[in-house]
């Protein structure tokens, strides 16, 4: 799970991100001047975002009796206030950013961006689903592998079983004459 102090510098970085855009802005620069700041700023929003979807997670799972996993949840649910008003400054750093835009006239190149930042995020989405796809079928192998082995292994015995009794039997009957 994220630390508190890890959310804090990521808002921190998104914030001190948004005033330079605002100062190079008002000082008559271009916003694509800005790229770095608003990278950072995009990319700190992404950390808090991965925050809340852990907290979420968290809080989903259900009341457990085991004293660490209680702990983990209380710490969960005393994050999720900072997360949510993290969150929520986020947004209106981000409308701020996207009125920057339209004031200079970069409406599209704005729409541009977070359609962009959502395909890269969907992207990420696909291949984390594809990994815990791969994990699941190397899982189901060795399962499988495991008992194919255990089936063998049972086959195994059986056939030294029926040996061992016909070799038995096969003396029995050469003593008995």
């Amino acid at each position: 799970m994220i630390d508190p102090i890890t959310i804090g510098a990521a808002f921190a970085l998104a914030k001190t991100s948004v005033g330079f855009v605002k100062e190079a802005i008002n000082m008559g620069r271009e916003i694509r001047d800005c790229g770095k700041e608003l990278s950072d700023f995009f990319k700190s929003q992404g950390e808090i975002e991965k925050a809340a979807n852990e907290v979420e997670k968290l809080k989903s799972q259900p009341k457990s009796d085991d004293p660490q996993q209680a702990q983990v949840q209380e710490s969960a649910l005393s994050q999720a206030f900072t997360i949510v008003s993290r969150r929520r400054e986020l947004k209106q750093f981000e409308t701020e950013l996207r009125d920057m835009f339209a004031i200079k006239g970069e409406l599209d190149f704005y729409h541009e961006l977070c359609a962009e930042r959502q395909r890269i995020i969907n992207s990420q989405d696909d291949a984390a689903r594809e990994k815990i796809r791969k994990e699941r079928l190397a899982k189901d192998r060795a399962a499988r592998k495991k008992q194919e082995m255990e089936e063998m292994l049972m086959v195994a015995g059986i056939v030294v079983f029926v040996l061992i009794g016909a070799i038995t039997v096969g003396v029995v009957i050469y003593y008995s004459r």
